[in-house]
């Protein structure tokens, strides 16, 4: 019996000793000295799944041979930027487009310092660079943000300065928390509110069909998927709040997923008018918009539409808020007892647009009106939605109608596809 106290006590002694030499030991992070000037960062975000961040260094020698983003965690894993030098100060973004930037969903689980990396020439041993490492100081007023990838990955990554270095870190975990989504898709109107019409059709008799379809479609490949209304949901007396707690514009940034889809149907006085129309955000990469237009006129007999008011490539547009549009937009607030809100030529004028893209799109529903209009708690975030409304076609027009009432299960797998391509599965 001695000696197996003996042998136990042996055995939690090695225990620990090895956890003691692992955790400071084997397991510990090699510390690095950064320079004693700092990257004052004036901007960082998500919009979708990609990470930006914008910068500038005070340095008066610029005789450095690379410049990079570097995550570190014992290794630098480094990353491109785009560099604008004028006198002493290194200006450094890490894309023009707001969709674009550092992918941050296939990161493995760790805890990664941010740092601006500077290579020079080392003339004593030219096979060994000298290389200095600059602290990302957050200057903005983002000082914690909170990002979840993709299910597929099913990590959190919180963002912030909490460490010695008072470096911008990633702190990636594994996400234990529920209700989190890839996607939102927003079947356009429902309740009392059957949208556009055309003769015996409107606009809800195709879109929540199209919308569920779309889902099915995703959720074949593992992804996560929150309609901002289902079926059965809103009776015909019923309609579905825009804003404040589970509002239709509210719901894509109160799941977390990266992409919203507001699937519409468009209408005309004049029943010439046909075709397709997907309206995006400014200033972002088109890639994935010219795949779901490409896919929908290719999958189906719809057609560009040949509307060219905020066209930016065939089938697809983009508008914000014009000079008169705002004045407009303003009018009888005072009559009405309305505050006014911030709406500068930055807002995207498609609500499901806007607000479900934070600050990046112009966002404006704050608490100036809570009780008339509702409220977006998410209208200055800095990680948002990347949004898109769809019109698949017009009503008004019989070639158009026609393809709505025999191809959904095609616009369905056209939009689907673009999607799943977009998310490399």
């Amino acid at each position: 019996m001695k000696k197996i106290i003996i042998t136990i006590g042996v055995l939690i002694v090695l225990g620990f000793l090895g956890y003691f030499i692992y955790v400071n030991y084997i397991n510990k992070v090699p510390k690095i000295t950064p320079e004693p000037e700092k990257v004052s960062v004036e901007e960082y975000y998500m919009y979708g799944n990609h990470f930006n961040i914008k910068g500038t260094l005070e340095l008066s020698d610029k005789s450095y041979e690379d410049i990079k983003l570097t995550l570190y965690n014992g290794e630098d894993k480094d990353f491109d930027i785009e560099v604008d030098s004028e006198d002493n100060k290194i200006n450094f973004y890490t894309s023009e487009e707001i969709n674009e930037g550092l992918y941050l969903d296939d990161i493995p689980r760790d805890t990664y310092y941010l740092f601006l990396k500077l290579t020079y020439k080392n003339e004593e041993n030219k096979e060994e660079p000298i290389v200095k490492y600059y602290v990302l100081d957050n200057k903005t007023e983002y000082k914690e943000s909170t990002y979840y990838t993709l299910s597929k990955y099913n990590n959190k990554i919180l963002i912030n300065s909490n460490n010695d270095y008072k470096t911008m870190m990633f702190n990636i975990i594994e996400n234990k928390d529920k209700d989190i989504y890839d996607i939102t898709i927003d079947p356009g109107h429902g309740g009392m509110d059957g949208g556009g019409a055309s003769g015996d059709y409107k606009e809800t008799d195709f879109t929540m069909d199209i919308s569920k379809k779309i889902k099915e479609n995703l959720e074949k490949k593992n992804i996560k998927v929150k309609l901002t209304h289902d079926e059965g949901d809103l009776t015909k007396n019923e309609v579905m709040d825009e804003y404040n707690k589970h509002g239709r514009a509210v719901i894509p940034n109160e799941v977390k997923s990266k992409y919203t889809f507001s699937i519409h149907i468009n209408r005309s006085t004049s029943s010439k008018v046909r075709g397709i129309e997907i309206y995006t955000a400014k200033g972002i990469n088109y890639d994935l918009a010219k795949s779901l237009a490409d896919n929908i006129t290719s999958y189906t007999d719809l057609e560009y539409s040949s509307n060219k008011l905020y066209k930016e490539f065939n089938g697809i547009y983009t508008h914000n808020f014009t000079a008169k549009e705002i004045e407009s937009s303003l009018e009888g607030y005072d009559e009405k007892g309305y505050k006014p809100y911030n709406v500068t030529e930055k807002s995207n004028y498609l609500y499901m647009i806007r607000e479900t893209g934070g600050y990046l799109t112009g966002a404006y529903v704050d608490d100036s009106n809570p009780d008339k209009v509702g409220v977006n708690p998410y209208y200055k975030n800095n990680i948002a939605n990347e949004s898109y409304l769809l019109e698949l076609g017009y009503l008004s027009n019989q070639s158009d109608l026609d393809i709505l009432i025999k191809s959904q299960d095609k616009l369905a797998n056209a939009i689907s596809d673009a999607i799943i391509k977009e998310l490399g599965l």
